[in-house]
């Protein structure tokens, strides 16, 4: 164990020293663009202001946005499946590279009077036109969205980490290897290392793993459409619809009053189980004054 002590202190101070190195080529670089800046001072004066402010030009990096688009439907019961269907094919026919079909759920046997939903991936780059082609298909079929949300989540830091945690990795596992190869010592001693070796390469792999969550994330955004199934369409205008319609808010404003009925019922027998008691003792008193006369 005396000779992978120096094994492991060596693996930090190269690490430490990675670090340093960097800050090191960060200041340098920056020193030597100052003094770039400095030597081309008068020139730029020169030339005019315009050449200045374009020499001046900061970059700017766009944020990495990963998006999530929510979805509702509410169609004709004899619809929704089909509806249903259409926005499967929509999928299937941009291709697998372009679209991905992430969930599929119906009750066939109840779909008349059921839900639905569907989930979808789809390359970022096309996801707006998509939800308005979903929208269309469920317009054409009778139907009217219920709901559409649009969430966003800027993932540029958690990528910038990502990538900074894996040359990090990336430098540790090399210079690891190449001391490890290099050395000579017990076999127990050479076991702790190549652990130490295994160790770094597997947080590296995750880190790999991430990133690449990360930018397909951006890359791809997510869909999940919900579709809710009403009765099949009746023409408001004639008898049958209104009587429907009439019959339908008959009943419900009959269910609310049966419902507002049990809810005072319950409240108040408490109170009037109280109250019986009281009652028969208020009569029995008066009962006997008038039996004694």
């Amino acid at each position: 164990m005396k000779r992978l002590v120096p094994v492991l202190l060596l693996a930090g101070t190269l690490a430490a020293c990675s670090a340093a190195e960097n800050s090191q080529t960060t200041r340098a670089d920056d020193s030597a663009a100052q003094m770039f800046e400095s030597a081309d001072a008068p020139a730029s004066d020169a030339k005019g202001a315009g050449k200045q402010d374009q020499a001046e030009k900061v970059k700017v990096s766009l944020p990495q946005l990963a998006y999530s688009y929510s979805l509702g439907y509410l169609l004709p019961g004899d619809r929704l499946a089909s509806v249903q269907d259409a926005h499967r094919r929509l999928c299937e026919d941009m291709g697998p590279a372009r679209c991905q079909l992430l969930a599929f759920e119906r009750d066939d046997s109840q779909d008349k009077s059921g839900d639905a939903l569907t989930k979808l991936r789809v390359v970022t780059s096309e996801a707006h036109r998509f939800s308005d082609a979903l929208g269309k298909v469920a317009g054409d079929a009778g139907g009217r969205a219920t709901g559409t949300k649009v969430a966003t989540d800027d993932v540029s830091k958690q990528i910038v980490d990502t990538k900074a945690r894996i040359a990090q990795r990336e430098l540790l596992v090399a210079r690891l290897t190449e001391v490890l190869r290099t050395r000579s010592g017990k076999v127990s001693e050479l076991v702790e290392a190549e652990r130490s070796v295994a160790s770094a390469q597997e947080e590296l792999d995750q880190a790999k793993g991430w990133l690449s969550e990360l930018q397909g994330r951006v890359a791809m955004s997510d869909f999940e459409i919900r579709y809710s199934a009403i009765a099949p369409a009746t023409n408001s205008g004639s008898v049958a619809g209104q009587l429907t319609e009439a019959g339908q808010g008959s009943f419900a404003s009959f269910l609310i009053g049966v419902r507002a009925l049990l809810t005072l019922a319950i409240y108040l027998l408490p109170w009037v189980l109280l109250a019986i008691p009281v009652v028969l003792l208020v009569r029995r008193k008066r009962a006997k004054p008038a039996e004694a006369a």
